[in-house]
């Protein structure tokens, strides 16, 4: 009767032992399987192609749409040139203007370079400063200054000259000719030394501006200055082309003394050929030559 029981209790035993066994393993504390989660070459080589086909996929994308922007904005009507705006032009009308910047209506705005144009309108002698602005969606404004002309140079041609002396430009038809003229200077100086003739011509602007401002100038408008090579200077005015020989400077002392004699044989109905003032080792004389 005992020898059953052992072998009873020993299975029951082993029993337990097994359940307990099981129960460790399936505790809470116990490791979970392991499985590998490394991704294989394959699919390390997959997931790439697929990134790659990705990108290229929306850089064709977008490069399809910029293409598509861009022809519609320099296709379509919208942004035709439409309207063409001026400002500080005289001696040229809107439609030299436009012509002279190398563009015309109906032309894309985004065909017109602004500073293409800038330089274009500056290759016309009269433009000194230019600016060229494009407003969307079909709208140009350019804005000029020109130069003004104060003198004709007698250069073998004629050439207009600014106040400051700048030579720049042939007189054409058109250009304005009741102007004084400069005379004295030579194409070769010019070309040796355009700085120094313009200001040689600067110099005959000067005294021009001084003469205009005697009493007499008005009687008497100015026609010319004369640059001699000793550097004296001469005039020619009035309508009758009296002579002033000046002599060197300052002038206005010989101005006033030219205004005297000229009032003066007004009052003796005399007709001047040339007043001489340029003794200047003896300023207080002057001599008149009569016709």
């Amino acid at each position: 009767m005992n020898a059953p029981n052992r072998k009873t209790r020993a299975s029951n035993a082993g029993e337990a032992s097994s359940q307990g066994s099981k129960s460790a393993r399936k505790g809470p504390g116990a490791p979970a399987p392991v499985t590998s989660a490394l991704p294989t070459r394959g699919q390390k080589v997959l997931g790439a192609l697929r990134t790659t086909v990705g990108v290229a996929l929306a850089l064709a994308i977008s490069l399809g749409v910029a293409l598509g922007a861009r022809q519609y904005v320099r296709t379509s009507p919208r942004f035709a040139l439409s309207e063409v705006t001026v400002h500080g032009a005289s001696k040229r009308t809107p439609a030299e203007v436009l012509q002279q910047a190398g563009t015309s209506k109906g032309d894309n705005i985004f065909a017109v370079d602004p500073e293409t144009a800038r330089r274009k309108l500056l290759a016309d002698p009269w433009i000194v400063e230019a600016h060229v602005t494009r407003r969307l969606p079909g709208t140009v404004d350019i804005e000029v200054k020109e130069r003004k002309a104060a003198a004709l140079v007698a250069l073998g041609d004629t050439y207009l000259a600014t106040r400051d002396g700048v030579i720049f430009k042939r007189l054409e038809a058109g250009d304005p000719t009741d102007l004084p003229i400069v005379t004295g200077v030579e194409m070769d100086e010019l070309t040796d030394d355009r700085k120094g003739a313009e200001k040689n011509v600067k110099r005959a602007l000067d005294l021009a501006a001084e003469y205009n401002e005697t009493d007499f100038a008005p009687r008497y408008p100015l026609q010319e200055v004369h640059l001699k090579k000793d550097g004296t200077t001469s005039m020619v005015v009035g309508h009758t082309a009296i002579t002033l020989e000046l002599g060197q400077a300052p002038f206005r002392r010989k101005l006033e003394q030219a205004s005297r004699v000229l009032r003066e044989t007004e009052r003796r109905g005399a007709k001047v050929d040339a007043i001489l003032l340029d003794n200047d080792a003896r300023p207080e004389r002057v001599v008149v030559r009569m016709r």
